[in-house]
């Protein structure tokens, strides 16, 4: 017969063995339990394609239609007259490649625009080939290339009173 000690041991192993077999058994069955998801494969026999046959079309692509290609929207934007003459102070900015261009900006002409500008204190006169048409700061009307403002003015009297046209 078992002693006292022997019992406690086997109540205890069979108390563990109730609570723990159950709980390892839930911890590892983390998807429900469905005879339907069992995956069945079968083979098929290959077949042959016939040698004159073209290429099947893409999967992804959709079906062509015998629709219209859409038309191309044509938008107006005004542009400045011909012949504009605006009165406005300039400054000069220093680009670092001019590519042979004698670089200004203003946003009063269309880009690439000859625009010539007018010194009101001197009278001297330039052109220059407008690069951009951001709007500018300070009040100005036009930023232009250091080497080209200076044969207008010198650096110091900017800003420059001015008068362009275009």
């Amino acid at each position: 017969m078992l002693t006292f000690t022997e019992r406690r041991r086997l109540a205890l192993v069979a108390v563990l063995s109730l609570i723990a077999l159950p709980a390892i058994a839930l911890m590892g069955n983390d998807s429900p339990k469905n005879d339907s998801t069992m995956q069945t494969t079968t083979t098929a026999s290959p077949t042959k394609i016939p040698d004159n046959s073209e290429p099947a079309d893409p999967a992804f692509l959709p079906i062509p239609s015998e629709s219209v290609a859409p038309e191309i929207i044509t938008v107006n934007v005004p542009a400045p007259p011909a012949g504009s003459i605006v009165k406005g102070t300039a400054s000069f900015i220093r680009w670092p490649k001019t590519m042979g261009l004698r670089p200004c900006a203003t946003p009063h002409a269309l880009i690439g625009a000859i625009i010539t500008i007018t010194n009101l204190n001197n009278g001297r006169t330039l052109k220059c080939n407008n690069v951009s048409i951001q709007s500018l700061t300070s009040g100005n009307i036009i930023l232009i290339h250091t080497e080209v403002f200076l044969e207008i003015a010198d650096l110091v009297d900017a800003p420059l009173p001015i008068e362009i046209s275009f």
